[in-house]
């Protein structure tokens, strides 16, 4: 298991999704507290409620960018729009061997690689997506950093 999950066993157990988890970490970064956002964040879960739609891990990715790059809510940063393009391309760049950016081509592809079976029309456990959620936190503190976002929330 994913070192940076045994971190977020605690968000897992109570049932958050992968746009959540990313948001759990970037409130640690960030040292607040936003239970409203962390419910928002919800509706990103699984493909947004199983509809077939995109990863959690990019939806959240985006979302995550956009909070911690903004002073408040009527100023975004003035890079907001690169910056989750950069993203978006990373996450496309690094899923295309799933056949998509789907929650369900990404969970697929993840279990095919892991050599692991995906439950049966359920979604894919955790620890499937643990290293993907880590290696998407990670490029979010690469352009965190890249933007100099330390001091764009106040």
């Amino acid at each position: 298991m994913n070192a940076l999950l045994l971190d977020l066993l605690p968000y897992v157990h109570k049932g958050y999704c992968c746009s959540q988890l990313l948001l759990a970490l970037a409130r640690q970064l960030d040292d607040t507290d936003n239970a409203g956002l962390m419910c928002a964040m919800r509706g990103l879960c699984h493909g947004i409620g199983q509809s077939g739609g995109p990863c959690g891990l990019l939806t959240g990715g985006a979302a995550v960018l956009g909070w911690l790059s903004s002073k408040n809510e009527e100023e975004p940063h003035p890079m907001i729009d690169a910056m989750t393009n950069e993203y978006a391309t990373w996450f496309m760049e690094r899923t295309q061997a799933f056949g998509g950016t789907g929650c369900e081509n990404v969970s697929s592809g993840l279990a095919a690689a892991a050599g692991e079976p995906l439950p049966e029309g359920g979604m894919p456990p955790m620890e499937l997506c643990g290293d993907l959620l880590a290696e998407c936190w990670e490029k979010i503190l690469d352009i965190h950093e890249s933007y100099d976002l330390e001091s764009a929330r106040s």
